[in-house]
């Protein structure tokens, strides 16, 4: 498949994701209230209404075309845009230490679970790739945060005033990336065992470690790169885990107070959620997707890589 197309492809990909993306978002969500009984019982239901969902698109396109934004918020005289700057930067922060560390300690991860599968090492190999992968990722920052808190408690170590807080964040949303890239590393070492240019290079003599840095990985690479979506979208699931545990004020934070919603029995409406900031951020997330994808295209053609 030549370049051109594929590009032409991913393009169209993602433009259906954000068309669907607005679907989603700005599909009806207000409640209907009736009053019945001697009670006054109040009754809360939902019915759906296709004038009011063509309604809500047509206001929303039309609001970003006149105003030249994605939206206000609930706070006033603070746009999608003002809360992208400010949320955004701090979770880089995270994600692109993650993804890189979760890169290269993934390949080279993979590397020595596949050297060491048949050895007692493979406890430290594969079985703790799978043991790291199987425990869910709220579990190791509710752990990490308990032992911060009653064998540290001085250190400040999630704390976003200082230089460093990013530092433990950043290591805990690459831990199930990085699990992920060393198992596919691993299986795509494995099925290059056999072939005839490890035979060759095993009669010349050249000793096995050296085949698999020089060879079995390099055509390894092949499988491996095009997991960098994958993995950048791991990144990103990790990242909703941490960010909403710890407190820490990123992308991911922001979402979840975006789509948090408080029913009103006066209005009769969802005061909380705020459509624009979920469309936003969701772009942001889209363009870390991409960014990925090109990361891996870029890797693939340095190394030469067909």
């Amino acid at each position: 498949m030549s370049v051109a197309r594929t590009f032409f492809k991913n393009v169209v990909l993602y433009v259906l994701i954000i068309l669907a993306l607005i679907l989603v978002v700005l599909f009806p969500r207000n409640p209907s209230m009736a009053v019945s009984g001697k009670a006054m019982t109040v009754e809360m239901g939902y019915n759906f209404s296709w004038k009011e969902y063509k309604n809500n698109i047509f206001q929303y396109f039309r609001s970003v075309w006149m105003e030249k934004s994605l939206g206000d918020t609930r706070y006033e005289r603070v746009t999608v845009e003002d809360e992208i700057k400010r949320f955004f930067p701090n979770s880089l922060k995270l994600i692109i230490p993650a993804f890189f560390l979760s890169l290269c300690l993934g390949i080279w991860k993979g590397v020595f679970d596949y050297k060491n599968k048949l050895k007692r090492r493979n406890i430290f190999g594969n079985g703790l790739t799978w043991l790291l992968q199987s425990i869910p990722d709220f579990f190791i920052v509710v752990c990490l945060q308990w032992l911060v808190i009653f064998i540290f408690p001085s250190l400040r170590l999630f704390s976003q005033l200082n230089w460093y807080g990013f530092i433990v964040p950043a290591l805990l949303v690459s831990v199930y990336p990085m699990m992920y890239l060393a198992r596919i590393t691993s299986a795509a070492l494995s099925d290059e065992e056999g072939q005839y240019y490890i035979q060759v290079a095993k009669a010349k003599g050249i000793p096995m470690k050296d085949i698999i840095n020089r060879h079995i990985l390099r055509n390894g690479l092949k499988k491996i790169l095009p997991h960098m979506t994958s993995l950048m979208v791991h990144t990103l699931s990790s990242l909703l885990i941490v960010e909403y545990l710890i407190g820490y004020e990123g992308m991911a934070y922001r979402l979840f107070t975006a789509l948090d919603f408080n029913l009103s029995f006066n209005m009769g409406s969802l005061n909380g959620f705020e459509p624009g900031v979920i469309i936003g951020l969701g772009l942001c997330f889209l363009l870390m997707v991409i960014m990925a994808q090109v990361t891996g295209f870029i890797i693939k053609r340095s190394l030469r890589i067909p």
